[in-house]
């Protein structure tokens, strides 16, 4: 995002003709001072890198550790239910790529992941050929990062043209107040993220994950234990935000306690 040396893998593609790019990217300049504030926090770096020795595994030794676990079977590196913020070890840290525990999101996407046809929505879905642990990565919801102006008209054209939204806000709060927003839509540029369908009881969850800049990544995790050939859905609505609707776009995700009716993209 900011000229990080950290190697990103990932080998995907679009089965469409869309451009797919590895990481979020700016949207293209409108010349506003919104957009201006924007691109200074995409190319600013956040400097308090941590001076560890070890595997960065505790948050009492390492100021950005403690957020991911080894669980039982020690697999593979896992979020924690409680981990918020997220803030992984960069380039700047003194630590070791190779021994830290604190680098997940920054590596990429996991594999044996397939963009297929979802009987269940009749679009392109996203699912895995392998089983996945309860807090295991999943990939970036990645896309053009934009302002809030540029995100409301572009949430107009697609009503006005009936089309695909596939616009994702998410608001950060501490101690209820509201801390950042992001704004991340991948219709035109994006990654395997997109293929993810909305559901009302999901079985992934997003987090904000920061590793090298202010604006965080937009993380996709693991809610529970994912069987292979199961299905990837969030919740469209963000965290903790859940509602019972009563109008808009039907929800297809036939899920027990579905509202009928997707979430609404709500900008202030």
């Amino acid at each position: 995002m900011n000229g990080s040396e950290t190697a990103l893998c990932d080998d995907y593609e679009h089965p469409d003709n869309l451009e797919y790019i590895l990481e979020s990217v700016l949207m293209p300049s409108d010349g506003s001072s919104e957009f201006t504030s924007l691109a200074d926090e995409y190319n600013s770096v956040l400097l308090n890198q941590c001076q560890c020795n070890g595997a960065c595994e505790k948050s009492d030794i390492c100021p950005h550790g403690g957020q991911y676990e080894y669980p039982k079977d020690g697999l593979e590196l896992v979020l924690r239910k409680s981990s918020s913020p997220v803030i992984e070890c960069n380039d700047l840290c003194k630590c070791s790529r190779n021994t830290c525990s604190n680098r997940l999101v920054q590596h990429g996407p996991r594999n044996n992941l397939e963009i297929f046809d979802s009987p269940i929505y009749r679009s392109k879905g996203l699912r895995t050929s392998a089983n996945v642990p309860a807090g295991g990565y999943i990939c970036e919801y990645a896309g053009e990062l934009l302002t809030a102006d540029e995100a409301k008209r572009r949430l107009e054209i697609n009503e006005e043209l009936a089309l695909m939204n596939y616009v994702l806000v998410l608001n950060e709060y501490s101690s209820e107040k509201k801390q950042q927003v992001t704004i991340v839509d991948p219709s035109r540029r994006g990654n395997i993220g997109r293929y993810l369908n909305h559901s009302c009881e999901p079985n992934c969850h997003i987090a904000a994950v920061r590793i090298d800049c202010p604006i965080p990544k937009i993380g996709i995790f693991a809610a529970r234990d994912i069987r292979a050939q199961e299905e990837l859905c969030f919740h469209y609505g963000g965290e903790g935000q859940y509602k019972k609707l009563t109008c808009g776009k039907t929800c297809l995700c036939a899920a027990p306690t579905c509202t009928g009716f997707m979430p609404n993209t709500a900008i202030e």
